[in-house]
């Protein structure tokens, strides 16, 4: 996604003043005053405010409606901050909410509701090294099995980034907490596998299936400075043009099912020697999936964020659409001659 826009409602068409207070994109808050009978000249006005102010990164516009207040440079994820775009006197929806589901997180071997492996050889490669990010490497005690995997010196306590935090995972699966084993680590690893979706909590088969889930995301669109569309959701539309215009952004639980057992990716792998995907796409001359890249799928993590399949074997809630390799899917059948 290039743009965050927003559907702007509340606003009192009858002609006699009104004021409003924004605040976008962390800037202090503005008042706005607004005379307007229709939205068209209540868009008018707020592209005023929005010139007036210098905001050049925000446009206004109707489209289908709607008076849309959009971002034109979202590019990161600031949008996590709740804060960060506030309005009083008008209420602003993310036009990012569509009707596709929203899943925050899923269940893990263990029990745990968190950040699962989804490859766990490639995860095993990737967390055996000290990593310093708190999310990985605990920066306080811990005293349940985090949502996301440790790696093995956060684990075993010898971090060169942070004192021993670990005590506890050391306690649940080591005979000898104060000289854990690598091995039992891998345990402790392999419990952070994820349950794939739409085998727990009931929920809805149309979470394991990509192509309904893409139906939500297709044909959304955003409206650019000089006026010509372009979909909010690049990925979906850049999937949809293989095989004959059934092609999807697989589910996650599509995307996991083949990228479990991917193995081209991890150190000393060619492709001639990897899995069988590999094998198979090397011998018909065929772009190759690697389990060392990231891979977009048409899951939501919530109305802002896509999930993805991350390149270090554990899934990301926080990937943007466009930020990740699409693989397009089709589903083809095969005559049965019985």
């Amino acid at each position: 996604m290039a743009v965050f826009p927003y559907i702007v409602s509340g606003q009192m068409l009858d002609g006699a003043e009104h004021t409003a207070q924004l605040k976008l994109h962390g800037s202090e808050t503005f008042e706005f005053k607004y005379t307007a009978s229709t939205d068209e000249e209540f868009v008018e006005a707020l592209q005023g405010f929005l010139t007036e102010h210098n905001f050049t990164d925000w446009s206004a516009y109707l489209m289908d409606g709607n008076v849309i207040l959009q971002y034109d440079n979202y590019t990161s994820a600031e949008y996590v901050i709740a804060s960060i775009t506030i309005a009083t006197g008008l209420t602003l929806t993310s036009q990012v909410s569509t009707d596709c589901p929203q899943q925050p997180k899923f269940k893990l071997k263990c029990g745990v509701i968190g950040f699962g492996i989804c490859n766990i050889e490639k995860a095993q490669e990737f967390f055996k090294e000290d990593i310093s990010f708190a999310s990985f490497n605990p920066s306080t005690d811990i005293d349940s099995i985090p949502e996301f995997p440790v790696c093995w010196p956060a684990f075993a306590g010898t971090s060169q980034y942070q004192s021993d935090h670990c005590l506890y995972l050391r306690q649940m699966y080591c005979k000898d907490p104060v000289h854990p084993a690598i091995n039992e680590w891998e345990v402790y690893i392999e419990d952070n596998v994820l349950v794939l979706p739409g085998m727990f909590a009931g929920q809805s088969p149309k979470w394991r299936d990509g192509a309904v889930l893409s139906a939500y995301l297709k044909g959304v669109t955003y409206r650019t400075k000089d006026g010509t569309q372009k979909p909010l959701y690049p990925a979906v539309e850049y999937c949809s043009q293989f095989f004959g215009g059934k092609g999807y952004l697989p589910s996650m639980a599509e995307q996991v099912e083949y990228f479990r057992n991917v193995t081209y990716g991890l150190a000393g792998v060619t492709r001639d020697k990897a899995d069988a995907i590999n094998r198979s796409l090397y011998a018909i001359g065929g772009d190759a999936i690697a389990c060392n890249r990231s891979y977009l799928t048409s899951g939501r993590y919530s109305s802002i964020h896509a999930w993805s399949v991350s390149g270090n074997g554990y899934l990301d809630g926080r990937a943007f659409f466009g930020a990740s390799l699409c693989a397009p899917l089709a589903r083809i059948e095969l005559p049965v001659d019985r």
